[in-house]
């Protein structure tokens, strides 16, 4: 009868695992459920710095540049390549020259 309950244990255990593994799941793909779990690789990567670390720089900046905005053309930066937009001072366009390529 030893051996029962033994059985039982292991049968729940693993029933309590697979439970416990769906409700993770169902938590992490909620919006903004994977926030905060960079924790422990960040505190790795201070290894990565003390052995190597050009490397370790050189990765913290494409992260940085990853996480940097990308810089968008004003609409008067377009129009120099292709003319000149002259504006009143409410913003409407006063004159614009068209540049032609020959």
């Amino acid at each position: 009868m030893n051996w029962v309950h033994v059985a039982i244990f292991a049968v729940v255990a693993l029933v309590a695992c697979v439970v416990a593994v769906a409700l993770l799941q169902r938590s992490l793909n909620k919006p903004g459920g994977r926030d905060g779990l960079g924790t422990l690789g960040n505190g790795m990567g201070v290894m990565d710095q003390f052995f190597n670390p050009s490397q370790g720089n050189a990765k913290e900046e494409q992260e940085r540049q990853k996480r940097a905005q990308h810089v968008m053309p004003k609409a008067e930066d377009d129009d120099r390549r292709h003319g000149h937009v002259d504006y009143n001072p409410d913003g409407s366009p006063r004159s614009i020259r068209i540049n032609r390529r020959g």
